[in-house]
């Protein structure tokens, strides 16, 4: 087994499945895919009048309704599809990091979905998501000091049980993409508010934009419906 979801988290109201890209060649981010990322920017943001309005969209409520339950205040950390998209509005971009990044961030505003790649050459499968006891720490994308965890919290493991991913929030540094990476872990994640059809299409989208614009092979390993 490559990836699996715990029942706590099920019952949180979290939805989650991870799709295997492999041989990848991952850079900066094409002029091509660049592009389409300002189309789709360009097409959401008349649909957000202001902040408010991102905030109130129910896939983003279902999202901040499952912090709330694991006892994280959703207005200090924000959903991260709630980040994206107020970012979408204010720059009226999406952030530039490298095509793998940038490709996934481009279907999760479509979506409204939360997503998030680990470098598998880096991990140990299984990746399991599971309600973290407070024993673990983690070390967040772009530092060098681990910091502690709450019990109760979900989180991403993997088998060395490392923390990859705290809620749906903030990566490991470890695990991060980089234009080293080859092979990726990507998870998508939604909550029960997400149509299966919804879901379904977020994962259509990751194989076919991931391979377009990186290259190698896709494997779905596991489905959240």
């Amino acid at each position: 087994m490559t990836f699996s979801v715990s029942p706590d988290f099920l019952q949180l109201g979290m939805r989650a499945g991870a799709i295997l890209f492999c041989d990848m060649t991952v850079g900066e981010a094409s002029a091509d895919l660049r592009a389409l990322i300002a189309q789709e920017v360009e097409s959401v943001r008349p649909a957000y009048a202001d902040p408010q309005a991102v905030r109130s969209l129910p896939e983003v409520v279902s999202f901040q309704e499952v912090l709330r339950k694991v006892g994280v205040n959703p207005r200090k950390e924000q959903p991260s599809i709630e980040r994206l998209l107020a970012f979408a509005l204010r720059r009226a971009s999406l952030p530039a990091i490298n095509s793998l990044v940038d490709a996934y961030n481009l279907f999760s505003v479509r979506r409204l979905c939360s997503l998030g790649a680990h470098d598998l050459d880096t991990i140990a499968l299984p990746v399991s998501l599971v309600v973290l006891t407070g024993l673990e720490t983690f070390t967040a994308l772009g530092r060098d000091q681990p910091q502690a965890v709450t019990a109760g919290e979900f989180g991403y493991v993997d088998a060395a049980r490392r923390v990859l991913c705290r809620l749906d929030l903030l990566q490991a540094d470890f695990s991060k993409v980089t234009h080293a990476t080859r092979n990726a872990l990507l998870i998508i994640e939604g909550t029960a508010e997400h149509a299966v059809e919804v879901l379904q299409a977020a994962f259509a989208d990751a194989i076919e934009i991931i391979t377009r614009h990186c290259g190698g092979t896709a494997e779905v390993v596991a489905v959240p419906w």
